[in-house]
């Protein structure tokens, strides 16, 4: 693949598979979650999306992009989790902080390939539903080069003539 996103993507991705086994589904974000029935996924589900992106020109048609890398991390309903709940089910109902824990420390200072920036923790939020659905977001900033459009420049030596020749006593 060229494209950097892409490669950030695929990398990412394969990062979660073999980093992450708790993880059984993972995805590019396209609304998923959003779905008003069941989603469509398997449980526990890491679903990634590229946000906010901004780039800065250096020279000779170079870029740095700068942006924000979200990771939604969805989970199916479990019981309860109050303290009149039995431990093992408190503790399965909890069991997402521990998945979370799992994929930041897969993540945060990995960088998704030899010419892209690592990854860094920004903010970890709850997003607000009105089903039984938990998704955490965790966002992460990575930045990075692109030398893609950068302008080639053709150099021939310069051609070098002996008019005279020097001679040495």
């Amino acid at each position: 693949m060229n494209s950097p996103f892409a490669n950030i993507f695929l990398a990412t991705q394969h990062r979660i598979q073999t980093e992450v086994t708790d993880i059984k589904y993972i995805d590019q974000d396209l609304g998923q979650l959003k779905a008003k029935v069941r989603p469509p996924v398997s449980w526990p589900c890491v679903l990634i999306d590229f946000e906010d992106f901004s780039f800065e020109n250096l020279s000779e048609n170079v870029q740095t992009a700068t942006g924000t890398i979200v990771l939604r991390l969805g989970f199916e309903p479990h019981s309860n989790s109050s303290q009149a709940t039995p431990l093992p089910y408190i503790e399965q109902a909890i069991a997402y902080y521990d998945i979370e824990w799992a994929l930041h420390k897969a993540i945060q200072g990995w960088a998704p390939g030899t010419e892209l920036g690592s990854y860094s923790r920004i903010s970890t939020t709850t997003q607000t539903r009105t089903d039984s659905y938990r998704v955490r977001e965790i966002r992460y900033s990575i930045a990075f080069e692109d030398y893609s459009t950068k302008h080639q420049q053709l150099f021939a030596p310069a051609a070098l003539s002996m008019s005279e020749q020097i001679l040495i006593p």
